[in-house]
């Protein structure tokens, strides 16, 4: 190769810097939207979903985000969707009681008593279900509190008197 070739063709190769730099991408965007690279990608004509995860720290955004957009939930969440249903589960015997206890005495107290039992020991289910949640969690601030089980007793039980 002659030395007026090699010059002609240094003069065809620019060096990017940074003056250039954003020329050149805007150049290769325009090109591929020419082709019609961008036509069939997901969201096409959809707004950018830009809200952030206050409760995500910055560094899992990214695996967050894959991860809610394949469907599933970091450990920790689905712990806590668990809780909540046991939560529910839980307490619903205690509201079912209060909402229509029976008439006669001796089975108002029989399944009173049956239904104490049962809390307790779902409650210490539920508490180590907590436990483990609170384990998994990222921060305290997300930790849960255990149930109080002779507390919530005491509660159930005053609130029946009353009724």
């Amino acid at each position: 190769m002659t030395i007026k070739k090699k010059k002609e063709q240094s003069n065809k190769r620019t060096r990017l810097n940074a003056s250039n730099l954003e020329s050149a991408i805007d150049k290769q965007i325009r090109e591929a939207m020419e082709r019609g690279d961008f036509d069939n990608l997901r969201g096409k004509g959809k707004p950018l979903n830009l809200a952030r995860d206050p409760n995500v720290p910055q560094d899992w955004e990214l695996a967050f985000s894959i991860l809610k957009n394949a469907g599933y939930a970091p450990d920790w969440i689905e712990t806590l969707k668990l809780v909540r249903a046991a939560q529910d589960k839980l307490f619903a015997p205690f509201q079912r009681f209060l909402a229509h206890p029976p008439a006669n005495e001796k089975e108002r107290v029989r399944l009173q008593k049956k239904l104490v039992e049962e809390f307790r020991a779902q409650a210490a289910e539920l508490n180590r279900l907590i436990d483990t949640f609170n384990l998994k969690a990222p921060t305290p601030q997300v930790h849960l509190r255990r149930i109080r089980i002779e507390h919530e007793i005491e509660k159930f039980l005053r609130r029946d008197v009353t009724a």
